[in-house]
């Protein structure tokens, strides 16, 4: 077999990567190390570009990916060090725990997404203080809540600390937190007694505190886990009971509440209006139309109308469902929604936004069933007042106001993924059921009746666009037929409202 000789590689830096790899390498022998399944992830770009401080630690940076970042580094560092000094006690306890952390390393770079390019001492060393700082700070957590009734109270330095935790870059394994664990009983098993064997419930408490939908009881919790974020990922997807039997929603139900008397103008109204119209006017009219119509031809349905359209045309009610039950049991009942209630604080959206690349990057299959649930609450909240609606119904918890909710999930929106399966969620069938209601009501069918017209009326008036110049008032004429048209959408968005927004349609609507 060839060997690579030294004396023709000119670059310094080609040898340095060779003494690196090579004690990579030789080092994954003598621990014997598996390689294991990939578990640890870059998020790409596709999901950071539109807030990638929402992916980038702030306050505290762990693991190779983030431990160096400056900013953190400069205000964290430190005390991460006064922790690992008051915790080994001395040099030959903090010695020992790098020994055990070292040979854990090699099984560690497999669980990344990417090649560390750091060597296994630095990594081990970061490893060593990163690993003892989160288990202190774990241990302070369950201290609190073991001597209190209820969950402690934390502040807003707590709340940055803790959404820079639950990033999906700024993961440390907790293989890394039970060697650690391992080589203290080793040192002082005085110290330790039976109670004291680290398990993933040590992430209880914080994930309790921090996680914006209850978690699943702690009997059904996951005993072996990968990391933090992926305990709070299993435990929320995990609280699910046996629903009672759903209702079929009635074939003839139509919804509405009563029909309008819509007024539109006669044709010859129409005629008359447009044919007083200048030439150059009347160009600047036909390119606003065709502007409207474009705009009401290509608008997107979304996903779920939103909760005070549901509310407010359809008849629905919103009910929160009980502290048992979670994702995996929203459902309908008649014209009754049951939602999980969702605590919403300063670290939640940090917080939702990565549990969402988790899942994104993580699956194994095609179920994304939190992308989907938070797809659809970005639905169901557009404005503050459909916010206000959902706090009154116990289904949003937390200190957010309900500007704020509507802000965050506005925001968050265009940062989950279209994620496709083989076949329809639960989730995804209660939507449409609840899309199929809102729909057969007279209301929504003249809307969709109006954006086929607006279809139509566009391609209609692009192919006789060329004659405008030569024939305008023929062109006019044609126009005002589109007129009537434009004149009872806006008759129509008068009475029963278009969306969120007010739209005058052309100049001479209100004329």
């Amino acid at each position: 077999m060839a060997t690579l000789d030294k004396l023709v590689i000119s670059d310094p830096g080609d040898l340095q990567w060779i003494y690196d790899i090579d004690l990579i390498i030789n080092n994954k022998f003598e621990n014997e190390a598996e390689p294991s399944s990939i578990s640890l992830f870059q998020v790409p770009e596709t999901l950071t570009k539109k807030k990638p401080e929402a992916y980038e630690p702030q306050q505290i940076g762990l693991g190779p990916l983030h431990h160096f970042r400056p900013q953190p580094y400069k205000k964290m560092e430190q005390k991460k060090l006064d922790v690992l000094q008051k915790v080994t006690k001395n040099k030959e306890t903090k010695e020992e725990v790098l020994v055990y952390v070292g040979k854990l390393v090699p099984m560690v770079r497999s669980c990344y997404d990417m090649f560390l390019q750091h060597n296994d001492g630095a990594l081990a060393l970061s490893f060593v203080i990163d690993g003892l700082f989160l288990r202190n700070l774990f241990n302070t957590y369950n201290y609190s809540r073991d001597h209190r009734s209820e969950l402690p109270k934390v502040g807003p330095m707590e709340r940055l600390v803790a959404q820079d935790l639950l990033m999906v870059e700024n993961q440390i394994p907790f293989m890394v937190l039970e060697e650690i664990d391992k080589a203290l009983y080793v040192c002082a098993p005085d110290d330790f007694d039976s109670s004291d064997y680290l398990s993933p419930s040590i992430f209880r408490t914080f994930c309790e505190i921090h996680s914006p939908l209850m978690l699943c009881p702690l009997s059904v919790a996951p005993s072996r886990v990968d990391y933090l974020l992926h305990y709070m990922y299993y435990s929320i997807i995990n609280n699910v009971s046996i629903p009672k039997p759903v209702d079929q929603i009635p074939e003839d139900d139509q919804g509405g509440h009563g029909h309008h008397p819509v007024m539109i103008s006669a044709y010859e109204d129409a005629l008359t209006l447009v044919s007083k119209f200048p030439k150059k006017e009347f160009l600047q009219v036909y390119d606003k139309t065709i502007s409207f119509l474009e705009t009401v031809s290509q608008s997107k349905t979304p996903i779920i109308p939103s909760a005070s359209k549901l509310h407010d045309k359809s008849g629905f009610q919103f009910h929160s469902l009980e502290e048992d039950q979670g994702i995996h049991n929203i459902h309908i009942r008649g014209r009754d929604i049951y939602l999980p209630r969702i605590t919403l604080n300063k670290d939640s959206e940090v917080i939702l936004r990565n549990l969402a690349a988790y899942e994104t990057l993580a699956a194994k299959s095609d179920s994304f069933p939190l992308n989907e649930y938070i797809g659809m609450m970005c639905g169901l909240i557009m404005t503050k007042e459909d916010a206000k609606y959902l706090k009154t119904r116990n289904v949003i918890l937390g200190d957010m106001g309900a500007d704020e909710v509507a802000k965050l999930f506005i925001g968050i929106s265009s940062s989950i993924p279209i994620v496709k399966s083989k076949e329809k969620s639960k989730l995804r069938k209660v939507i449409d059921e609840i899309n199929k209601v809102y729909d057969s009501g007279v209301r929504m069918k003249t809307d969709l009746l109006l954006k086929k017209l607006a279809r139509w009326f566009l391609v209609f008036l692009k192919a006789v666009g060329s004659f405008v110049e030569s024939s305008w008032k023929i062109v006019a004429f044609l126009v005002s037929i589109v007129t009537v048209f434009l004149l009872t959408s806006q008759a129509y968005c008068d009475v029963y409202g278009c969306g969120d927004k007010t739209v005058t349609l052309l100049p001479y609507a209100s004329s």
